[in-house]
């Protein structure tokens, strides 16, 4: 191990350490900060190793595999760390702590397994599984020997047995070593602390790329980091909202299982009935009068909605959220209704969701909640519902264009079925059920057939060599007069973090709190663009008026490299003013302005070429489509966003057949 790596790794580890000592150690008790000093009196190689065990899956580590530094210096730095100081826990727990044969069976490999089979005299174990030879072994240590049968304590003897067995794998795997759980669950909460990072606390991205840009592999943007030490009320929130931020990635994880595991979901379903109390008594608060902002500036209103996001009410709602997700894979639809309701009847969190929330409310009475077989006046009470609900949703400014569109058509076809006349439908500003009309082209290529092949289709390319259904269009649109590359949503996220550059990287409380960020923390939230609106607004007026090259050109000079949000280098500064030039500037600020609003929603989905001919000064955008693709609603909103803002653009479908034909 080099030791400028090695030294990495600890730098980011004691930086972690003192920034959130400096002027957040209010969030730790007085033992913990303990353990934390303790820690730090530590040697640097044991600072190092338990740096690096940390970043490793919560697992037991043989000392032999540890390969940070020489095998002498290893294993005493795993005796300094399993050492208990006085008052205090140990940082690693030693192979000891085993009491459990499942537990330590399961720490074999395969070939070890199949060694210890042979030797315990199982037989027919030659190509079965780890779980099947695991078993077996197991099996054997339950089993009573002639002598042990007749001894009166048969439970000391079960006892030797399965204690034995023990002793055979730890003569196999060596001394072993595992972080104690109560001190790595404190660093955990450290590292939330320091990122902020609202992710799943296994998932160490940001550690790692802390540890990259200190050994110079990948830089990061400058900018001024605006730390918010009373972020975090006290350290009771900090430990609720890391435990229900935990409690939400199980119940992701659960809801990836097929609907058909029911028992998977129902599950998930009795985790949020756990959590439906607090859930209440959130619903019952919000209700409570709350101090007036009217005389807060929006910008402000902004970033105090932002700060909700690190608070146990946000993980909640989150909770909740997922409930219902639940209760529709269970059929449970009166419950599920339940709990959208609840989640509309407030608006102090997840005001983006609002849009899906509706959306699905609105099926639910339409469809799941109709009862087919009953009379036509109770079908019509439950369609006028979910009618009355699209009103709501329209009358929602935090409902978003694509759930606007999806409501609008749902109100049309609930009033068809209501039968209301053309001049008693619902007018509303809001209301938008048609997309704008897009050009089509159609042409064609020899697709290459592959049954065993899952994914992409692939095609005979102009130069004989596959490729994929946008290449193959690109090589259409060349015959055409035209250059151009295959970026999707690269080309128009790059062109606005550039010309942003200076507004997304602007310090403000809670968005940019350590050196390791490639965008502010409110990047994907609704705050973005309201906590900035003067500085984004009068950056669209700039756009529009033609003064964006110099901003192009000079962030891209200046940051070229560095890890930034949207940004692709592989594009050249002469292909991005090439494309804004002839988009021009007022076009190019609707399209920022989309972005600055809704980047979130809108990072996915932009059409999937970027053309643009030369001669003739044109730029084009086109959206491929092989056989069977459809759009997605993302891909027609954008489709509608540059129709309506006279942008050309256009959808072109790859068919089989002759290559020379275009339509």
């Amino acid at each position: 191990m080099q030791s400028s790596e090695r030294q990495s790794y600890l730098e980011i580890f004691d930086r972690i350490l003192n920034t959130v000592l400096e002027s957040e150690a209010y969030l730790f008790s007085d033992a913990e900060q303990r353990v934390l000093a303790e820690f730090s009196k530590l040697d640097r190689h044991s600072r190092y190793l338990y740096t690096r065990i940390f970043m490793r899956k919560q697992a037991w580590h043989r000392v032999s595999g540890l390969n940070y530094g020489e095998d002498m210096v290893v294993e005493q730095s795993c005796k300094y760390l399993a050492a208990c100081p006085q008052g205090s826990e140990p940082f690693l727990l030693t192979e000891c702590e085993i009491g459990n044969c499942d537990e330590a069976v399961a720490l074999l490999l395969l070939p070890e397994l199949k060694a210890m089979a042979k030797a315990k005299g199982i037989k027919q174990m030659a190509n079965k599984p780890k779980e099947a030879l695991c078993s077996a072994i197991l099996k054997t240590a339950k089993q009573r020997t002639v002598v042990s049968f007749f001894k009166k304590n048969k439970d000391d003897s079960a006892k030797q047995r399965q204690n034995g067995l023990i002793q055979e794998v730890l003569k196999i795997t060596g001394p072993l070593v595992q972080l104690n759980p109560v001190v790595s669950e404190l660093f955990e909460r450290l590292h939330l602390v320091f990122f902020r990072s609202a992710t799943h606390l296994g998932d160490n991205n940001s550690m790692r790329s802390a540890v990259l840009a200190i050994i110079g592999q990948i830089r990061f943007p400058s900018y001024t980091v605006v730390r918010s030490p009373d972020l975090f009320a006290s350290r009771d929130d900090v430990v609720r909202y890391k435990m229900l931020v935990e409690i939400g990635y199980q119940m992701e994880v659960l809801l990836t299982a097929l609907v058909k595991e029911t028992e998977r979901h129902r599950q998930g379903w009795d985790i949020y009935l756990s959590y439906k109390n607090d859930w209440q008594k959130l619903l019952e608060s919000l209700k409570q009068p709350q101090q007036p902002e009217a005389s807060k500036r929006l910008e402000q209103m902004a970033i105090n909605y932002w700060r909700r996001h690190f608070t146990p009410d946000w993980a909640l709602v989150r909770i909740v959220e997922r409930g219902a997700r639940f209760a529709a894979n269970l059929k449970q639809f009166d419950d599920e209704r339940d709990v959208l309701e609840a989640l509309l009847s407030q608006d102090a969190y997840r005001l983006g969701k609002r849009g899906e929330w509706y959306e699905r409310l609105v099926l639910l009475y339409a469809t799941h909640l109709r009862p087919k077989r009953a009379a036509a006046d109770v079908q019509a009470q439950s369609l006028a519902k979910a009618r009355d609900t699209c009103i709501r949703a329209l009358d929602d400014v935090h409902v978003n264009r694509i759930s606007r569109h999806a409501i609008s058509r749902q109100l049309r076809n609930i009033e068809a079925k209501l039968g209301i006349d053309e001049t008693q439908q619902v007018v509303h500003p809001r209301l938008c059920v048609e997309w704008a009309p897009v050009a089509e082209r159609t042409v064609y290529g020899m697709r290459i057939r592959n049954v065993t092949r899952s994914g992409p289709s692939i095609w005979d390319g102009n130069d004989g060599i596959p490729c994929s259904v946008e290449q193959l269009a690109l090589w259409r649109y060349k015959e055409l007069g035209f250059t151009g590359v295959h970026s999707e949503n690269a080309m128009v996220t790059t062109l606005f973090s550039l010309l942003f550059w200076d507004i997304i990287f602007h310090p403000l409380p809670g968005v940019l709190d350590t050196e390791y960020q490639s965008r502010p923390l409110d990047m994907s939230s609704e705050s973005f663009y309201f906590s900035r609106r003067a500085m984004i607004e009068q950056r669209l007026l700039e756009i529009g008026a033609g003064q964006f090259e110099q901003g192009i050109c000079s962030a891209y000079r200046q940051e070229h490299g560095s890890e930034c949000v949207g940004v692709t280098w592989d594009l050249t500064c002469e292909q991005l003013l090439t494309v804004a030039k002839h988009i021009g500037g007022k076009r190019l600020a609707a399209i920022c302005r989309v972005l600055a609003t809704e980047y979130r929603l809108k990072r996915s989905g932009f059409p999937d070429l970027c053309l643009w001919n030369e001669k003739t000064g044109q730029v084009m955008f086109a959206e491929v489509k092989g056989p069977k693709d459809k759009l997605s609603e993302t891909q027609r909103d954008w489709l509608d966003i540059l129709v309506t803002n006279h942008i050309d653009v256009e959808v072109c479908l790859v068919r089989e057949g002759d290559a020379r034909d275009v339509e």
